[in-house]
């Protein structure tokens, strides 16, 4: 079963405004944001909107649906440039020039734009928690802020802007970066109010639009040359060090460790040097001697034990690798816990 609805809107206030009728539910106003609750009897959340000047506004979803809702958005005087960026479960994306549906999945971002003829389909499925954020830029009033830039821009951006009434059909999906999703959880989870929150939110919103450009024009390398980690990566990444933490005493190559969560060893090394500051290897060395201190203090096992329950080969090799963190060996430590433990 589905609710539907039908928007005839440029900007994200103005969504909001008509969602609230169609949805007839009250709408809160303060300061610059605009914000209405889901009703009752279609789920739980809330839909907020905010505009700044130069064109430049922004919707945030966080919502839980038992109902799928279908929102077609059709143009009111021109197309705007739309940057949707999902936080949570699927949406799913359409346009009337092409009945392909697009679906948007976590970590996932869509920019696009509509022709002159055409509107285009957004749905939020039920029984899924859906959050995401989406920005307009209406492109004619941002142009004034652009003409500082016009040589400055290359080609790829120019042929994007330029196109201030939305002529032309345009769509690029990717994954976002690390970067951007932490600037959308900033959003998120802003506790300023008035004004304090209006420019804070203005210069996140900021940040977000040229942190994909950037990407945007990044992607359109090869992605052996690709400079910027996506939101996906990083899980990958992530997903890594929590099978190097889980089980210390296996011995994984690079290779094998960056097969298991689908990466190349390229990338499996640069997210580690931008999560933890430290290459593969060097993670694995130092989580496995932070272990060993654990397992010295509050296990029984002897030094030989602890060597090769924490998947290394050699006690002299373990006493070096302990000495250089600690300053001490570990039968110097073990030493030293026993004492203070019967004092």
């Amino acid at each position: 079963m589905y609710k539907s609805a039908t928007l005839k809107a440029d900007n994200s206030v103005d969504i909001v405004k008509l969602l609230s009728e169609n949805l007839e539910v009250k709408i809160e106003k303060e300061n610059n944001e605009y914000c209405i609750d889901i009703p009752k009897e279609l789920g739980d959340g809330h839909i907020k909107a905010i505009s700044f000047e130069n064109g430049i506004s922004l919707i945030e979803v966080d919502v839980l649906l038992n109902k799928s809702f279908r929102i077609r958005f059709k143009k009111d005087e021109l197309n705007p440039l739309i940057l949707l960026f999902n936080v949570e479960s699927k949406v799913t994306h359409s346009n009337s020039s092409n009945e392909n549906e697009n679906k948007i999945e976590r970590f996932e971002s869509l920019m696009f734009s509509n022709d002159m003829k055409d509107y285009n389909t957004l749905l939020i499925h039920k029984n899924k928690a859906t959050s995401f954020i989406k920005i307009y830029i209406n492109r004619k009033e941002f142009e004034k802020k652009l003409d500082h830039f016009e040589d400055n821009m290359g080609s790829d951006l120019e042929t994007i802007f330029k196109d201030v009434n939305g002529v032309n059909l345009f769509s690029y999906k990717g994954q976002y970066s690390m970067e951007i999703s932490e600037a959308i959880d900033a959003i998120k989870n802003c506790e300023s109010e008035g004004l304090v929150k209006s420019m804070f939110i203005e210069s996140k919103t900021y940040e977000i639009l040229t942190l994909h450009f950037q990407q945007y024009t990044d992607d359109l390398n090869d992605p052996k040359k690709r400079q910027i980690l996506r939101r996906s990566t990083i899980d990958k990444v992530e997903k890594a060090a929590k099978i190097v933490n889980e089980d210390l005493a296996a011995n994984y190559s690079v290779n094998q460790l960056a097969k298991k969560v689908g990466l190349n060893q390229n990338t499996l090394q640069s997210g580690f040097q931008h999560l933890f500051n430290s290459s593969v290897n060097d993670y694995v060395k130092s989580k496995r001697i932070i272990k060993a201190k654990e397992l010295i203090e509050n296990t029984d096992l002897n030094i030989t034990e602890i060597t090769y329950s924490i998947g290394i080969n050699s006690r002299s090799y373990f006493s070096k690798l302990f000495k250089e963190k600690y300053k001490l060996t570990p039968k110097e430590y073990l030493d030293q816990v026993r004492k203070d433990k019967t004092a």
